[in-house]
Order: C-alpha cells, then structure tokens, then sequence
C-alpha cells in the first residue's frame, strides 16, 4: 500500500508514505464507502506515529516556533476529539446514539482537510532539508510507529515526550487488545507475530494431537 512509494524517482518518499494514511482515512469517510470506524483507526494511528517520530525531527530540523507547535496541536486535538465523538457514535456507545452521524463524517472530513494541508507544507518543507537516506529512513520509521500505534483516539492523554512516549504504548496495547475482544477491523498495517507450536500441556488444554515422537534407532 505505501510501499511503492519507496520506488519513486521524485518527489518525496516521506511525503508519499505519510499521506497514504490521510488517503485512506477520506475513502474511508466518503458516502459511498460508509467505514468510519475505519477512518477512525488510520487518523488515530497516523497521529500518534506522526507525533512520536516525525513531529521531533520536523521541529528539530525546521526550527519551528512554539506558537507554530501550539497551533498545529491545536488542530490535531480538534481532529482527535472528533474522532473520539465518531468512536463513541459508531461503537455502540448508548450516550452518543443519538448524535447525528452525517454531520460527525462532515465534520472529521473538514478536519482532515485541514489537517492533511498543513502536513504537506510541513513535510515539503523537512523533505528540502534532507536526503533521500534521511527521507527513507524517516519514512520507514514512520511506518514501523504506525503498525505499533494505538488504533483508537486518546484525546485527554499526553503526546509528547517521555510520558506520550510511555501512553503512546500503554495506549496501543490497550487499543489491541479491545479491538480483539470487539472483533473491530483494523485496516492499518499489523506488525507480524511469529507462530509458535504449542508444546506437549499446550496441545492437551487446545485438543490437539501432538506428531509422536520417533525415538532414534539403536
């Protein structure tokens, strides 16, 4: 899905990956698709890898002024808290049953717009700032946030530094693990688990059979 944008021959790679979130997250939104819960996965999880590798390297690099930070958070919050109303309508949440449902996708949509526009400046500006090994390796950290990033908004949270770093993965546990037990869809990326064979007392509790053991001739 983003992984073609690592075969571009111009422009920027970073640019190209991060926005593929902002992409599905509005097919998603759209009418005629009608997932917003799927929107809701990819904007929560596209925020929090954004803010946990990206945002330091861009402030860092493009010097950004406190007043700019505070404006872009700003937005993002607003986004975020959006996202956690959406949640709450389109999960089943009975407080929220009555909310209207249009003007909540109307709403996220506008947001993203917004969103989405102040971004690219963003990362147009920090791609003329670094090379393409920088680039790639910004991206592909960005990529790797977004499989482990938690999948549900967390507005009232912290997002920055050690504490947003330590809720960023309190948080994405949180978020899996009650995806799991609402059987919800995840559509973004999921980082790989390596399948174990359940040993002897495992394969007993689960009812499976064990392959016998051929002892060695003698």
């Amino acid at each position: 899905m983003t992984r073609p944008c690592f075969e571009m021959t111009s422009g920027s790679v970073l640019t190209c990956v991060v926005e593929d979130a902002h992409a599905q997250a509005a097919t998603a939104l759209a009418p005629e698709t009608a997932a917003p819960l799927d929107a809701v996965v990819w904007l929560s999880a596209h925020l929090a890898a954004v803010g946990r590798v990206v945002a330091p390297v861009a402030t860092r690099r493009l010097g950004e002024s406190a007043a700019a930070l505070r404006e872009g958070h700003r937005r993002d919050l607003e986004l975020e808290r959006m996202l956690r109303i959406a949640e709450r309508r389109y999960s089943g949440d009975v407080l929220a049953s009555g909310l209207d449902g249009e003007r909540i996708r109307s709403a996220i949509a506008a947001r993203l717009d917004a969103h989405a526009e102040l971004e690219h400046a963003r990362l147009a500006a920090l791609a003329d700032l670094l090379d393409d090994a920088e680039q790639h390796q910004l991206a592909e950290a960005y990529l790797d946030a977004l499989v482990k990033a938690p999948t549900r908004p967390h507005p009232h949270l912290p997002h920055h530094g050690v504490t947003g770093g330590i809720a960023f993965r309190v948080d994405a546990v949180r978020d899996r693990l009650l995806d799991t037990m609402d059987s919800r869809h995840v559509p973004v990326p999921r980082a790989p688990h390596e399948t174990r064979r359940p040993g002897r007392w495992g394969s007993y509790l689960l009812g499976q059979m064990q392959p016998e053991r051929l002892d060695p001739p003698r």
